[in-house]
């Protein structure tokens, strides 16, 4: 009798077992974002992102990578491409035909580029013709393509003594090196510097870039990918860049 009855009850273990897993296996796994892109706006659309989330409950991953790698990631699980300026798109679909909806692409809040001085601004530079004088030292971020911004003639580096690849290796550079006199970059870089630096414009639309985002041609979740898109163009997206030094 014994024996019956718990035979009974794993029975009804059991069914209870098949019908939980049954259950669980025809949940649909929750909707997750990945977006990938360089360095620069990353803190940036994380902020946005995570506001995102809160609002509208879709989870949106930031992950900022370097060009090659990007070239490898993207297609694997990438939803959207975001770039720090509008060349890097253009190189990305260039290297990777295919991968991104270049029909979605679309410039987001631009980002003014101007000259990093030291407090105080003790050399006086005003401008980019104050770039050619002999002796200030210009510090250039391979990544941020400013080589027009120099003051230096076509084909030479000029100024140029002190190379880096990327926007964060900039600002350690800037840092480590009091030798460094100047350093034309994005002027949300700057807002890092604020206590230690001044920022002089570089006035014009050449001196401004956009942030470039697009869908890729892989995601499952394009409703999702055009939702953050819409968010990003928001008066509370704008504010979130506004304040991290995007125009």
């Amino acid at each position: 009798m014994n024996g019956a009855v718990a035979s009974g009850w794993g029975l009804i273990a059991g069914l209870l077992l098949t019908i939980t897993t049954a259950g669980a296996s025809t949940e649909t796994p929750p909707k997750v974002l990945r977006v990938y892109g360089p360095g620069g706006p990353h803190h940036v659309l994380t902020e946005c992102a995570d506001l995102f989330e809160e609002k509208h409950g879709i989870d949106v991953i930031v992950m900022k990578a370097l060009p090659h790698d990007l070239d490898r990631k993207l297609p694997e699980d990438g939803d959207i491409y975001y770039g720090g300026a509008e060349y890097m798109l253009e190189d990305f679909d260039r290297r990777n035909p295919g991968v991104l909806d270049m029909t979605s692409a679309e410039n987001l809040h631009p980002r003014r580029i101007g000259i990093v001085v030291r407090k105080g601004n003790p050399l006086s530079i005003n401008g980019i013709e104050d770039l050619r004088r002999e002796g200030v030292d210009i510090l250039d971020v391979k990544l941020e393509n400013m080589r027009e911004f120099h003051g230096s003639t076509p084909g030479r580096i000029g100024n140029v003594r002190h190379l880096v690849y990327t926007g964060q290796e900039g600002i350690k550079a800037w840092r480590l090196n009091p030798g460094i006199d100047a350093w034309v970059t994005y002027k949300s870089w700057h807002v890092s510097l604020e206590d230690e630096a001044e920022f002089i414009e570089i006035p014009g639309e050449r001196a401004v870039r956009f942030t470039p985002m697009a869908i890729t041609q892989r995601t499952p979740h394009r409703q999702e990918a055009e939702k953050f898109l819409a968010f990003l163009r928001s008066k509370e997206a704008r504010h979130i860049f506004l304040k991290y030094g995007w125009d």
